[in-house]
């Protein structure tokens, strides 16, 4: 099989209205926030997906795909361990700042 070792990664937050419905936790806001991420590989091919995009969840987003550059498309478990790390990486940073001394 030929590898399609991941090139780029484009991150590209967006906005749409989403009318507010009633329901039994309440109105949600009038806009749904969206992250489409791009993945883009030496040879062409090109992958696009959307999660969420609320700040903690783009700043993941973002450190994943700072990880898996280089990795090709199909080696799954390397993508899963490069997204494991870097979600890892972001706890510890969190817990480290939370427990640093005070300085």
């Amino acid at each position: 099989m030929t590898a399609h070792r991941i090139a780029a990664v484009e991150i590209t937050p967006v906005a749409f209205e989403d009318p507010p419905l009633l329901n039994a936790v309440g109105v949600h806001e009038p806009y749904a926030i969206r992250t489409i991420v791009e993945i883009r590989t030496d040879d062409g091919l090109t992958g696009l997906g959307e999660t969420y995009a609320d700040s903690a969840h783009l700043a993941r987003v973002r450190r994943a795909a700072d990880q898996v550059l280089g990795i090709d498309v199909w080696d799954l478990n390397g993508l899963a361990h490069a997204v494991a790390e870097s979600l890892a990486a972001t706890r510890q940073a969190a817990v480290g700042v939370g427990v640093a001394p005070p300085g």
